[in-house]
């Protein structure tokens, strides 16, 4: 019950609270430091600074928003990605906890995985295996090569997890365990490609252009 409550009401007021404060702070911020430009005895609006620095704000978020939206994608890095507040849905199912029978018989290694096992961190159920990619060497680390796996239960659609987080194998349950917890994916980058092969837009050079 107490799950539930915090799930379905508590952290969803807070997320809400927490929106609305930060919003209120900024137009507080903004009106008393515009209040403290406005002159007493201005003559007419044009000698009102609080006016024109009011008018240049609106200018400069426009002109941002302007270049932002121009720009070709993928161009603008952080700005590109979709972001979300935390690793998962707000409503997202939680996970089962493990079943230990899933740690039954023989234990395998990184050559008995398959397309179909089912990739397990420390709080359950992650991600599915979809194949097995090859090693690499990327930003001068060598990987031993990448599990490619759909997310689970809210996690990542795309996941690219490296072989050294593999814990243990068991083929028999098709069961793999990794050394992470559920929503550390994305602050390791697993969710992003590799870089030998991530979706980028390719620039168009004209004929002749080096």
């Amino acid at each position: 019950m107490v799950s539930w409550l915090l799930r379905h009401l508590v952290r969803p007021a807070a997320f809400f609270v927490g929106a609305a404060a930060i919003v209120a702070a900024l137009v507080i911020f903004l009106g008393e430091s515009l209040i403290a430009l406005h002159p007493a005895d201005a003559a007419s609006e044009l000698e009102r600074p609080d006016l024109w620095v009011a008018l240049a704000i609106s200018l400069a978020i426009l002109a941002v928003g302007a270049f932002a939206v121009t720009r070709p994608q993928g161009s603008l890095g952080l700005l590109d990605r979709e972001v979300a507040v935390g690793s998962r849905g707000m409503f997202a199912p939680e996970p089962p906890p493990v079943d230990q029978r899933m740690r039954h018989g023989p234990v395998g290694s990184l050559a008995d995985i398959r397309e179909g096992y089912t990739l397990y961190a420390r709080n359950g159920p992650l991600a599915r295996v979809l194949g097995l990619l090859p090693g690499e060497q990327e930003y001068g680390k060598r990987r031993r090569g990448l599990i490619y796996a759909a997310g689970l239960y809210g996690a990542s659609e795309e996941l690219w997890i490296p072989a050294e987080a593999v814990l243990a194998v068991y083929p028999e349950t098709r069961s793999v365990f990794l050394a992470v917890k559920g929503d550390e994916t994305e602050h390791f980058g697993w969710s992003r490609a590799p870089e030998s092969f991530r979706r980028v837009a390719h620039k168009n050079h004209l004929p002749g252009a080096s």
